[in-house]
């Protein structure tokens, strides 16, 4: 996805920015708490030194598959990498905001934002964005839980394990989220969803 060049930075520009520099940051921090190097770090997720460095200066977005793999290297969640918690002020007012979500954009302009005040634990629910033509991983993923979307906008084409299945708005989806799957964006429109996660923690069957 690229960013918008005017005579300034607009609002939506700068919030992609943060998002990129909220999984950078977070990668950086943690494999230095867990004493990893770059390549030992990029020989578990399975992919390049370079490409890993690069996620790192903020120049490159991870893909879905790749968030995952580094969440798990790093015996995190995925939760993790949104950053932007608002701790003890999430007791003093429960209500997120639209323009006040935490957010990380990945490859191909995915988005998903926490409307959750604070990290739940074993528990994810965000509304994530899917540009035309984008999909979630070139081959499918697992991830420990399991996942219940609804499709507000647009369409979705669903993959999980070796069936597929096409949402229109209005439909929704439950599965466990240790069968391989993937999304894509079959349309000309944006395709806009809600997901809840649960038991993200329970490893994969």
């Amino acid at each position: 996805m690229q960013l918008q060049h005017g005579d300034g930075p607009n609002e939506e520009s700068t919030s992609v920015q943060d998002a990129m520099d909220s999984i950078a940051s977070r990668l950086r921090e943690l494999r230095v708490v867990r004493g990893l190097g770059i390549r030992e770090l990029a020989r578990r997720v399975g992919v390049t030194p370079s490409l890993l460095s690069q996620m790192e200066r903020s120049s490159v977005n991870p893909s879905v598959v790749t968030l995952f793999r580094l969440a798990e290297a790093l015996g995190t969640t995925t939760d993790y990498f949104f950053g932007n918690d608002r701790g003890a002020a999430a007791g003093e007012n429960p209500v997120v905001r639209k323009g006040e979500r935490a957010k990380i954009e990945l490859s191909g302009g995915i988005v998903w934002e926490r409307i959750t005040p604070t990290d739940e634990h074993d528990f994810e629910f965000m509304a994530c964005m899917y540009p035309p033509g984008a999909t979630s991983a070139t081959e499918t993923q697992r991830h420990p839980g399991r996942d219940y979307g609804i499709l507000l906008e647009g369409k979705l084409i669903i993959d999980v394990g070796f069936r597929s299945f096409e949402l229109e708005p209005g439909d929704s989806i439950a599965f466990d989220a240790s069968s391989p799957h993937r999304l894509t964006n079959p349309g000309p429109d944006v395709a806009r969803t809600i997901w809840v996660v649960l038991d993200r923690s329970r490893p994969p069957s």
